[in-house]
């Protein structure tokens, strides 16, 4: 709509919608903000009008800053909100050459270190400062609520991470806020422990079929049987500053990094380079006979482009809707709700590990760099410690003999 330029529309679940002002993906993606604006506005010819003209005002801002002609670039002048837009606009700041996703996750913690501290002068703070900052952003949303200790470990790296541009351009301030944070510990949220065992990959393939989500059993069956992280399998939709380059598209958005049928060759062997690490790793899937009876219920007409298809869209699963959709499957199949779809590669590099495994193989098949990540996947049964105790126990059996 020419007159409500920007107008993004999405609907909530009771069936009325929300509006947002969203800046060009290509020229938030250069660093302008705020890159998204909720609108409140009655639904009445009035409140029409002044959507019409909020919508307006934001994109010739917008515009305005991209040419150049906008407000003057913003500037240090102490405040943790003045570096953190330093941070989020300056050529040179890591925050510009992140992941799109990533940057987003940063987002959200600088978003909350603004609101709540975004006033404090950093040669005013003390390491007391940093430690009820961290506590504060754990506490829970409302009360009778779980705390958020993740919110608070993320906010607090973002907070070293604008310490540590602040350094780069030669802040004192940052320097000795730096400085004082390198010297705190904060306590880590614990690590995940559940697992996806075998029995719940049957299970979620058997329910995916019984619920009319073939996509859901494949899928599933694929991040168990070859270590794959979900993104790897199903793919994601990124932000591009144009969609007329091709591929799948949708609005501003492009599908990128998923398994496709080409991936796998004549000899039913499949090649992919993980998206994280950029490690390239090949399956045999002649070893993954799971794999193959999923695969053998794909019509061969069908097996072209994406493998995993969204049965409510016929394109490939929007970012989170996967997800949300495993989960009503995975109900129907009597998974545990603490076990969740991303558990498949702890579950697969578990049983590895389980069955004894070399840690350089297990690290070549999870497609990671080095064998410490993938210890940390590894989240040891009673199978491992009972191996090494079984050891323990005969090389002392032989020297009582």
């Amino acid at each position: 709509m020419t007159d409500t330029p920007g107008l993004k529309r999405k609907k909530n679940k009771d069936g009325t919608y929300r509006e947002y002002w969203e800046a060009r993906a290509d020229i938030a993606k250069r660093g302008f903000r705020p890159s998204s604006v909720r609108l409140h506005y009655p639904d009445t010819p009035d409140g029409r009008r002044q959507l019409s003209a909020r919508c307006q005002i934001l994109q010739a801002e917008m515009l305005a800053w991209a040419a150049g002609t906008g407000p003057a670039k913003p500037s240090f002048d102490g405040t943790i909100k003045s570096l953190s837009r330093l941070f989020q606009t300056n050529a040179d700041s890591p925050f510009l050459s992140m992941k799109w996703n990533s940057r987003e996750n940063v987002l959200k913690s600088l978003v909350i270190i603004e609101r709540t501290v975004g006033d404090r002068q950093i040669a005013k703070l003390l390491g007391p400062d940093f430690k009820r900052w961290h506590a504060q952003w754990a506490q829970p949303k409302e009360a009778g609520k779980p705390p958020r200790p993740w919110r608070a470990k993320h906010a607090i790296d973002a907070v070293r991470q604008l310490m540590g541009y602040g350094v780069t351009l030669g802040y004192e301030d940052c320097f000795r806020a730096d400085t004082i944070l390198s010297k705190i510990r904060f306590k880590t949220p614990p690590a995940r422990t559940a697992i996806m065992t075998d029995e719940h990959v049957l299970a979620v393939r058997a329910a995916g079929h019984a619920e009319g989500y073939p996509s859901i059993s494949l899928a599933t069956t694929l991040q168990f049987a070859l270590t794959m992280r979900q993104k790897d399998v199903v793919g994601e939709w990124e932000p591009v500053a144009s969609v007329e380059q091709g591929g799948i598209t949708y609005k501003d958005t492009r599908w990128v990094n998923g398994l496709l049928w080409s991936d796998i060759d004549s000899d039913l062997i499949l090649r992919k380079k993980h998206t994280k690490t950029g490690f390239a790793v090949e399956h045999d899937l002649r070893l993954h006979p799971w794999v193959l009876e999923e695969i053998a219920r794909v019509p061969l007409e069908k097996r072209v482009g994406p493998m995993i298809i969204s049965e409510a869209t016929g394109v490939p699963y929007k970012n989170r809707k996967f997800t949300e959709r495993w989960r009503k499957v995975a109900d129907k199949a009597g998974i545990p709700r603490t076990v969740w779809n991303m558990d498949a590669r702890a579950g697969a590099i578990t049983e590895a590990f389980d069955l004894g495994a070399a840690e350089t193989d297990v690290m070549k098949s999870a497609g990671h760099k080095n064998r410490q990540t993938s210890a940390r996947y590894n989240r040891g049964t009673i199978k491992q410690t009972s191996r090494v105790a079984k050891m323990r126990l005969e090389k002392r059996t032989e020297n009582d003999e």
